[in-house]
C-alpha cells in the first residue's frame, strides 16, 4: 500500500466493500436455504426471519451505494438508477414475503424459487456494479494520468519561458553595461 495514491485507496476500500456485501448476499442466500428446510415446524417464524434476512440485505447495499455515491464524483445518476432497481426488488420481496407467510407448506417450495431467483438477480446487478466500478477506476487512473503528463509538459513549458526571459533580461543587461561603458 506504500504505493497506493489516495484515489486507489478509496477505489480499494470501495472493492472491499463490494466484496463484503456479495460475501454477506452468499450468507444471506445459505441462511435462506437453511431456513427453507425446516420450515416446517412454523409458516410464521421462516416469514419473519426473511423480512429480517432482507432488511439486512437491503441495508448492507444500501450502505454500498452510499459509500460508492459518496467516493466516487459523478456517479450519482448511475447509483440512483441501482438503487431504485433494488429498491422495486426489495419491495417485490417484501410483498412476496408477505404472501408466502399466509401459504401453505405446500407452497414453500414455490417461494423459495422467487427467492432464489431474486438473489440471483441480486447477485448478478453486484456483478455489474463490481465491472462498473473496476471501469471507474480505470477512466479515473487513465484521467488523473493524463492530467499529471499535461503538468508536467506546462510546467516544462513554463520553465523554459522563464529561462528565456531571464536569458533576455540577462542580454539586455549586458548591452545596457557595455553601452554605459562606452
Amino acid at each position: 500500500m506504500t504505493d497506493e495514491s489516495p484515489i486507489e485507496a478509496a477505489f480499494e476500500m470501495q472493492r472491499r466493500t463490494l466484496e463484503q456485501s456479495q460475501k454477506a448476499l452468499e450468507q444471506s442466500i445459505k441462511f435462506q436455504r437453511q431456513l427453507n428446510e425446516a420450515i416446517t415446524s412454523g409458516i410464521e417464524g421462516q416469514t419473519e426471519a426473511r423480512q429480517k434476512s432482507v432488511a439486512v440485505s437491503q441495508k448492507v447495499v444500501e450502505s454500498y451505494l452510499d459509500v460508492v455515491e459518496q467516493a466516487v464524483p459523478g456517479s450519482e445518476a448511475g447509483v440512483e438508477q441501482i438503487r431504485n432497481a433494488m429498491e422495486e426488488q426489495f419491495e417485490a420481496v417484501d410483498e412476496a414475503t408477505r404472501e408466502a407467510g399466509g401459504l401453505s407448506a405446500d407452497s414453500i417450495e414455490g417461494y423459495e424459487n422467487l427467492s432464489v431467483a431474486y438473489l440471483d438477480s441480486l447477485d448478478q446487478q453486484l456483478d455489474v456494479l463490481s465491472e462498473t466500478h473496476d471501469e471507474m477506476q480505470s477512466q479515473t487512473l487513465e484521467f488523473l494520468e493524463e492530467v499529471d503528463e499535461q503538468l508536467d509538459e506546462l510546467r516544462e513549458d513554463a520553465e523554459k519561458q522563464v529561462a528565456e526571459q531571464i536569458d533576455r533580461i540577462q542580454e539586455r543587461g549586458e548591452k545596457l553595461r557595455d553601452e554605459l561603458q562606452e
